[in-house]
């Protein structure tokens, strides 16, 4: 079976963090996402695997060059994931029926392989794999679905409802593929009161196949399902994976060339990639996985559960909170505090406190620190896309786009975004999100006056 797993458009409620990146290539547990689905899916018996985008594919054109099952197909400048996925469907059809997944969601290969396990044993025009339910309040947010018996009942833009799903993905075969390519497109039914964009929609097909007749099965997810849509939600897949991949440790495993030095303190197991080391006085509480290449050493402490990449340092009483990922390439120095997702090749210098999501070869100034408590002890509200929204977790964060440096001494209010490509100079302290591309200095007046022995009586 051919699985599609779509990424198309262009991620902007991801800002700043989609600048560089689609975001089925946001690295969740320090692997692309969609290499993650990937991976998934080829364990579930799937056999080949298609990924399809316009929007900033080369990076997963580069994660998937050792994979000979999976194909990158760049297609046409198409802003939805309807027309990507015709266009896939038309270049690599399938010859049966096909997995259709989205490139932004962090899935479970249980799930998945209890999707294809339905489709086969009660086969239908297609069978979806439905998240467990959302609040009212949370159905608001997206396209969501209905079920009952068993069967797709309805799909829903963005309206109040009770026991309303998200769609995860689903096992279609040929009988569905005219409404998936040719039926998409506006969303025109969303509700009374409602708003629907301009722009188009896979879920549109469906919905009319559904008023035609067609019937579509249903499975109830019961795993969390997260659809990285904004920049907190990267932080959620993340501590997720962190939690789902550390509880399978139930033993130490070293790899050839690993050593864990006799001082080292340990509550928990611990996964050694080749030639790393976890060296003296050393604390570590609960299970960590760590790369190849790195070297922790001397009094560092990791609260796990956590993941650490390759070629990591991390030294000199560093402190490391739990759930944390720590990505490839990344230095954390002497007596720097972190709390969240490090993203490949960024450098916490001495002294620093971060709690909150880094990009890519961010370097983060010594004694550089965050707030996370409020004074009205609130969560801080975010604009996403002229928006403000409050999210439900990680609110207080701070956020540093890729490619973004900061002076010594900065102090970071709570929530604030910083863009890609900034300079923050010496003692700025941000209170305000910043755009990408810009150089804050901080102004400040200075007095001169006589001094000298004179002043002490000379």
């Amino acid at each position: 079976m051919k699985a599609y797993i779509l990424a198309g458009g262009k991620g902007t409620r991801l800002a700043p963090f989609n600048e560089y990146r689609n975001k089925a290539a946001v690295p969740v547990g320090n692997l692309p996402l969609a290499k993650r689905t990937a991976l998934a899916l080829l364990s579930v018996g799937v056999s080949e695997v298609v990924i399809a985008g316009s929007y900033r594919m080369q990076e997963l054109e580069r994660a998937f060059f050792d994979m000979p099952a999976v194909s990158v197909l760049i297609t046409g400048d198409t802003a939805g994931n309807d027309r990507t996925l015709a266009e896939a469907l038309a270049k690599h059809p399938p010859t049966g029926d096909y997995v259709v997944l989205f490139g932004d969601c962090l899935y479970d290969s249980a799930e998945l392989s209890k999707l294809l396990k339905t489709h086969r044993e009660n086969p239908k025009a297609a069978t979806a794999l439905l998240s467990p339910s959302l609040s009212a309040k949370e159905s608001m947010e997206y396209i969501t679905a209905a079920a009952e018996n068993g069967r797709l009942t309805g799909l829903y833009g963005h309206e109040i409802g009770e026991g309303r799903r998200l769609l995860e993905a689903f096992v279609a075969t040929p009988e569905l593929t005219p409404y998936l390519t040719r039926c998409s497109g506006l969303y025109l039914n969303p509700g009374i009161g409602g708003m629907p964009p301009k722009e188009s929609f896979l879920e549109t097909g469906l919905s009319f196949a559904l008023q035609n007749g067609v019937e579509i099965g249903a499975i109830l997810g019961e795993s969390p399902f997260i659809d990285i849509d904004k920049p907190w939600n990267v932080m959620e897949a993340c501590f997720l994976t962190v939690e789902r991949e550390t509880e399978a440790l139930t033993q130490d495993e070293l790899a050839e060339g690993a050593s864990i030095d006799e001082t080292a303190q340990r509550k928990g197991f611990v996964r050694l990639g080749k030639n790393s080391r976890i060296g003296r006085n050393v604390v570590i509480n609960g299970n960590i996985i760590v790369g190849d290449n790195t070297i922790i050493d001397n009094g560092a402490i990791l609260d796990g559960p956590m993941i650490i990449g390759n070629n990591v340092i991390m030294e000199n009483y560093c402190y490391v909170a739990g759930g944390s990922t720590i990505g490839h390439d990344t230095r954390v120095l002497h007596a720097a505090e972190f709390e969240g997702v490090l993203f490949d090749g960024a450098y916490l210098y001495h002294y620093m406190e971060i709690e909150g999501l880094i990009g890519t070869c961010v370097d983060i100034g010594a004694s550089s620190v965050c707030g996370t408590l409020r004074f009205d002890n609130g969560d801080s509200r975010h604009r996403v896309r002229g928006r403000l929204e409050t999210p439900r977790n990680f609110a207080n964060g701070t956020y540093i786009g890729d490619y973004t440096r900061t002076g010594v001494n900065c102090t970071f209010y709570p929530g604030v975004t910083i863009g890609c490509n900034c300079a923050i100079g010496p003692g700025v302290v941000v209170t305000d999100d910043i755009p990408s591309g810009q150089l804050v200095l901080l102004k400040q007046e200075l007095e001169f006056r006589p001094w000298g022995p004179e002043r002490y009586g000379w």
